[in-house]
């Protein structure tokens, strides 16, 4: 009996690692994606256009301010807003607006960026109203404009938690039961969103979320959550508290977006898997090229954490916008990235910090097998500049990154090391946080005592 139950837990082993096999292939295609599409130009009267859409529209208003308001304020309108679909027979500003929604993904967010604004910034406010899901996940859409139409997207998205509502179930319609946990904290707060989609993920949600002023930051960092970045997942309110506690410090220099914009990893075996992290990269690559055409040119961190490391890694071999890059306890340089000649610009400031006995370091610098594995070890490629982990703080008010007291845990004032010291690196006012600050900041941070080799020319 125990040979069978061996052999039937064996068999069921390989079988689930076929299958996340053949996950991480889906999502590869992903990342193959169609040559970039041409955006539509805009034609005719747009404010007459415009006055129609409004018009038609289950929100009535004099302008985009208070029908916003006027949104939040009634989840059934805001569903119907969410509902609404440019319809390419209302006028050649519905048709672009169509097209735009059907080819997101296959458009350069910099041409898109240049149609909003010749759109102007009223007709493009009025827009993230009417159509919120249109906007909201539109790369390229302004970021102001995104953080308005997200606002619909959560209030829609935490009426229709509520009830159960689908084909097949007739019997559960309009019967009520409790909100997404995820979703309802975000009600009537103040944290912003450039993309959320609820329903990603198989519906653990994805997001892209802004802390701090990207219109008046010196400095703005982008970083990449590790695994199971996913909105139901406890990481959403942990990265969260993490970006907060730099842009706090910076004391409005910096400003920090959470990037979870793609589908993610849960779990060792499917973190094992590079497939992910080639979709994601790409994505990245992509929203860098966003950012800076919205904010100039402010130096941009790329800062990855764990698995994000991974993504920003693989990104580096894509055409990347971003002034330094930053691996946090990360797990690896990207699939097989294993020499500086991988990366499109090598000479690029680079910066690891990893703690002595953090887990990770099982996984870094792991031999290249299709598929698997995240290339080299960060703290070991050429050039890169180790960051000291040095200790945690010892003062009475120091607390770890969920706000919890580390005098209350016995570990204030502790080096930063061993299995814990994966989250230990961003717990504030430790020589790491500080280190990593230093970094986003554009400052010299202190560097550990061992150095890989540089690369030759830079």
């Amino acid at each position: 009996m125990s040979i069978r139950w061996w052999r039937a837990s064996a068999m069921l082993a390989v079988a689930s690692m076929i299958l996340v096999y053949l996950a991480g292939l889906t999502q590869l295609g992903e990342a193959e994606a169609e040559p970039v599409q041409s955006v539509p130009a805009l034609t005719g009267d747009l404010d007459a256009q415009l006055a129609d859409l409004r018009d038609a529209a289950p929100v009535q208003a004099d302008d985009p301010e208070a029908a916003l308001a006027a949104a939040l304020d009634d989840p059934e309108l805001a569903t119907a807003l969410i509902e609404a679909e440019p319809d390419p027979d209302d006028g050649a500003l519905a048709a672009a607006l169509a097209t735009l929604a059907s080819a997101s993904g296959d458009l350069d967010p910099v041409e898109v960026g240049a149609f909003f604004d010749e759109l102007g910034a009223e007709r493009t406010a009025w827009l993230s109203v009417l159509y919120p899901e249109t906007i909201a996940h539109l790369p390229g859409a302004p970021f102001e404009a995104r953080v308005d139409a997200n606002k619909v997207v959560i209030e829609a998205a935490v009426e229709e938690s509520t009830t159960f509502d689908g084909p097949g179930r007739p019997w559960t319609e309009g019967t009520e039961r409790p909100m997404r946990a995820e979703l309802g904290q975000l009600l009537d707060s103040d944290r912003e969103f450039i993309s959320l989609d609820p329903y990603n993920n198989s519906g653990g949600g994805s997001w892209i979320e802004v802390l701090g002023d990207l219109r008046t930051a010196s400095q703005i960092t982008v970083m990449v959550p590790g695994g199971s970045a996913e909105m139901s997942s406890d990481n959403f309110n942990l990265y969260y508290n993490r970006a907060k506690s730099f842009a706090d410090a910076a004391d409005g220099e910096l400003a920090v977006v959470v990037w979870a914009g793609a589908s993610w990893p849960s779990g060792w075996i499917e973190e094992s898997w590079a497939s992910w992290s080639q979709v994601a990269a790409e994505r990245l690559a992509s929203f860098t090229h966003d950012l800076r055409a919205q904010t100039g040119d402010v130096p941009i961190t790329l800062a990855g954490h764990s698995y994000g490391g991974a993504v920003i890694g693989l990104a580096e071999t894509y055409d990347l916008v971003a002034d330094r890059v930053l691996h946090i306890a990360s797990a690896g340089m990207g699939y097989d990235v294993y020499q500086p000649e991988a990366l499109t610009e090598p000479c690029r400031p680079r910066y690891s910090i990893t703690a002595p006995g953090d887990p990770i370091s099982y996984v870094q610098g792991m031999p290249y097998v299709p598929l698997l594995g995240h290339g080299a070890d960060p703290d070991d490629f050429p050039g890169t500049l180790n960051l000291a982990t040095g200790s945690l703080p010892d003062g009475p008010d120091a607390v770890d990154d969920y706000g919890v007291s580390l005098a209350e845990q016995g570990i204030a004032g502790k080096d930063v090391e061993g299995v814990h010291s994966h989250s230990e690196v961003f717990y504030p006012e430790s020589d790491a946080w500080n280190n990593i600050l230093a970094v986003m900041l554009g400052d010299e941070p202190e560097l550990a005592d061992s150095q890989p080799d540089p690369i030759a020319g830079c």
